[in-house]
């Protein structure tokens, strides 16, 4: 009896002394964090300012983006610029300034020619002079302004594959690793792939037809080279996220502005969403997801 007594004493001393250990390790504790989907600001703050200005970067760093989207064609003189479309005509005033030189396509205008557009009027007179800027200008003023925001460059023609990624290295984008790349052209993409370092993501494009048909052979010829899929939002469903994810592909999906939207994507747990609107995703709770197992 005695040796029972002298046990539980024993015992109780042995709680007091790893009580405070145990209630400290308590407090510290946390529960993990659910993984956010990633926001990526499509053409930069593209809602608030002219797209693919330096105007537009500079909002979309401010909004707290986890990406900026580049888009990025070749000039006739083989300058990377920041442009989404193939022609000059939505949004700068080439037409006044180049009256004769239609259908104004960016590969038939040198640099030199393109810096004297107008490329901020178009969406509001605030932003009047504007220029086009190239690849280079943005990772400089990215890096002068201390700004710490990975880049999502699109290839938007093959064959600029190699001056984009010699263009990154020299900035030191690509040994750090804050850059992704997306294309339309899965022969862009695979071109890519030797020049850059192991752990950069490649996202592989595909239009709203090409989503809705033979998906499960278009995931298993995707996930041969790249690490992702980019789809168009009304195409998205739960069966294709569960798809892509089955074959290890991230899902991203462009573009999504209204709020609706964007808490039905994440609830279906989408790795990252293209928004001209920056700012509103970081206010929506449905963008707290759990972990895929």
């Amino acid at each position: 009896m005695r040796r029972i007594t002298v046990f539980r004493i024993y015992l109780c001393a042995l709680f007091l002394l790893s009580l405070p250990i145990v209630l400290a390790a308590a407090a510290a504790w946390q529960p993990p964090s659910q993984p956010k989907t990633t926001v990526i600001a499509h053409r930069g703050a593209s809602g608030h300012a002219p797209e693919h200005t330096l105007s537009s970067y500079r909002l979309a760093a401010r909004m707290n983006a986890d990406y900026i989207e580049v888009d990025v064609r070749a000039t006739k003189d083989g300058k990377l610029v920041a442009l989404h479309d193939a022609t000059l005509a939505r949004t700068t005033n080439v037409e006044t300034v180049y009256p004769h030189r239609s259908p104004w396509r960016v590969s038939d205008f040198s640099l030199r020619e393109l810096k004297k557009l107008d490329a901020g009027s178009w969406f509001d007179p605030r932003f009047a002079g504007e220029c086009v800027p190239t690849l280079d200008e943005v990772v400089r003023m990215l890096k002068a302004e201390h700004v710490n925001v990975p880049l999502y460059v699109e290839t938007k023609q093959p064959g600029i594959e190699r001056a984009v990624a010699r263009l990154l290295q020299k900035h030191g984008v690509l040994q750090r690793r804050s850059v992704m790349f997306q294309s339309f052209h899965p022969e862009s993409l695979q071109a890519l792939r030797p020049l850059i370092p192991r752990g950069v993501p490649l996202i592989q494009l595909v239009g709203e037809k090409e989503a809705r048909s033979g998906r499960d052979e278009l995931l298993q010829q995707i996930a041969v080279y790249a690490d992702g899929i980019g789809l168009p939002l009304p195409a998205v469903t739960e069966e294709w996220v569960r798809a892509a994810h089955g074959r290890g592909l991230m899902v991203h999906v462009y573009t999504v502005n209204e709020p609706h939207d964007l808490a039905r994507l994440c609830a279906m747990g989408v790795d990252g969403v293209f928004t001209d609107y920056p700012d509103r995703p970081g206010r929506i709770a449905a963008c707290r997801r759990l972990p895929r197992h």
